[in-house]
């Protein structure tokens, strides 16, 4: 009898069907572990942890004040108790205490502005606002450089080291004022000027609007030089219209600044700009999930849980900014560790960190990037979810959904990942609009991820846009719709299961 024996091609076909048959083993096996974890993701935990950091008792979680603080011992003890142990830092030069990134910065204190002249005083927050901080101290002015309404602003010559002043006339929505502005802001720099000084009408809807952002604390990490210091651009101050025009003399200062464009004009006043500097220290709170065979290699889950405080006796209580998030990675943190400790990975380490600071310019996720506690060339992804609780006026009743932002900036792998993880578990509308390229609103450039991505980390951005009680006192839990914060939840957990457990790791292909 002869025996025969299998080609060498029908080996390679044998073997070939062998691994696919292991792979879709191992991937149903995956699938299911997925799918078994995902149910410890629950929306009763999110209420609890939420009703709880939203409260009044933590007084708006602002940056180094108790509410902050009381805020990151919950979320420590959290970790404590889902068993996640104190992270290891491998590098000794990145400063980690327990389950705290401590970091300290400098807070400044920006209420000293004024403008005086004999017998008036135009204060802040009442007469006027100011943005950029390049004035510290005094200055004497003499003359204004009349320049209209700043149309003409780019053909101007002759402001080397002046103050000029335009009008607003207060016919322009708000932020198309405010874009404008900028523009302005801008011309007047290619011209030299040192100060733009801005009269307008409506001075109180300005500080209705944006007082918070332009008063109280402004803060930078210890040992950054202070930021717009010694730029370029001018110090531009708004005033109100009515005490500008009894600076300059005059009742109808609009029609004024009309007739005299490119006209020098004399005055006699001071700007004054003290402010207060003092040492601040905060700290993110960092829960490392060790993964298993691919541990080195480490996906980042962020979102900020600090908020903006008490203002004029009100707590905001930051209920979707963003402790909507914070409870989010709480409960996606609680998952991961349970299947590590039943011995179901992840393969690749999962690092959550709620970060501090972010109100005050990003500072806490931009302190980890400038000082990693685990190597940023082996971070795979940072996944970063800042306001997810609510709708925005676009999708009032529309099917759920949520806004992506910056999945495909650098990695085409993150966002095929992502969009995978939404059509096998999540279920969401996945709306780009913010993603785009000219985006006005820059959204892309205003949350933590963008420290990560601007150091070529891939990075996803989950939002669920902006709302009437965004920066105010009404963004409180008894408006969040947590059917949807769950949802969304779970995209971003089987999104970071997928990228822990897949074989191969995502790469960066775009610039």
């Amino acid at each position: 009898m002869i025996m025969s024996f299998p080609t060498h091609q029908a080996v390679r076909v044998a073997l070939t069907l062998l691994c696919t048959s292991l792979q879709l083993g191992l991937l149903a096996q995956q699938d299911s572990l997925a799918l078994r974890y995902a149910t410890l993701i629950t929306k009763e935990d999110m209420v609890r942890d939420l009703t709880i950091l939203s409260s009044d008792a933590y007084e708006g979680r602002d940056t180094g004040k108790p509410g902050q603080k009381m805020a990151a011992a919950y979320l420590r003890d959290h970790f404590i108790a889902q068993g996640i142990p104190p992270v290891p830092a491998p590098d000794p030069n990145a400063i980690v205490e327990g389950y705290y990134q401590p970091f300290e910065l400098m807070a400044e204190r920006s209420g000293s502005i004024s403008i005086t002249a004999p017998g008036q005083e135009l204060s802040f927050l009442r007469d006027l606002l100011y943005f950029n901080e390049s004035l510290s101290g005094d200055r004497t002015v003499k003359e204004v450089h009349v320049q209209g309404d700043g149309s003409k602003l780019e053909k101007a010559k002759d402001l080397q080291g002046g103050v000029v002043l335009i009008a607003d006339k207060g016919q322009e929505d708000l932020m198309l004022f405010m874009a404008g502005l900028r523009s302005k802001a801008e011309a007047a720099a290619q011209a030299g000027a040192e100060i733009l000084l801005v009269a307008t009408p409506r001075m109180q809807e300005l500080v209705d609007q944006m007082g918070h952002f332009v008063g109280g604390e402004r803060m930078r990490l210890a040992g950054d030089a202070p930021r717009n210091r010694g730029r370029s651009g001018p110090q531009v101050i708004l005033v109100d219209e009515i005490a500008m025009g009894r600076l300059l003399g005059r009742t109808d200062l609009q029609k004024g600044l009309r007739r005299k464009p490119g006209k020098r004009v004399p005055v006699d006043f001071v700007l004054r700009h003290r402010p207060q500097i003092e040492r601040v220290v905060t700290e993110n709170v960092l829960a490392y999930i060790e993964g298993s065979d691919k541990k080195d290699e480490l996906i980042v889950l962020t979102a900020h849980y600090d908020h903006i405080g008490i203002e004029d006796g009100e707590v905001y209580n930051g209920a979707d900014d963003d402790g909507s998030g914070t409870v989010a990675i709480m409960a996606i943190a609680k998952a991961f560790a349970a299947a590590k400790a039943a011995g179901h990975g992840p393969r690749r380490s999962i690092l959550v960190m709620p970060v501090s600071a972010e109100e005050k310019g990003l500072l806490g996720s931009q302190y980890y990037s400038d000082n990693p506690v685990f190597p940023l060339e082996n971070t795979v992804a940072n996944l970063n979810i800042d306001m997810i609780g609510r709708v925005d006026s676009v999708h009032t009743g529309s099917v759920p959904y949520v806004y992506v932002i910056g999945s495909d900036r650098l990695s085409s792998g993150l966002h095929a990942v992502n969009e995978e993880a939404n059509t096998n578990y999540a279920g969401l509308e996945l709306d780009y609009t913010f993603n785009a390229l000219d985006d006005p609103n820059r959204f892309y450039y205003r949350s933590d991820h963008y420290n990560f991505a601007k150091k070529g980390v891939p990075a996803i951005f989950y939002f669920s846009g902006v709302h009437e009680d965004y920066h105010q006192p009404g963004d409180t839990v008894d408006k969040i719709m947590f059917d949807l914060l769950h949802q969304r939840a779970l995209l971003v957990f089987h999104t970071a299961w997928l990228l822990a457990n897949r074989e191969e790791r995502i790469v960066v292909d775009k610039k």
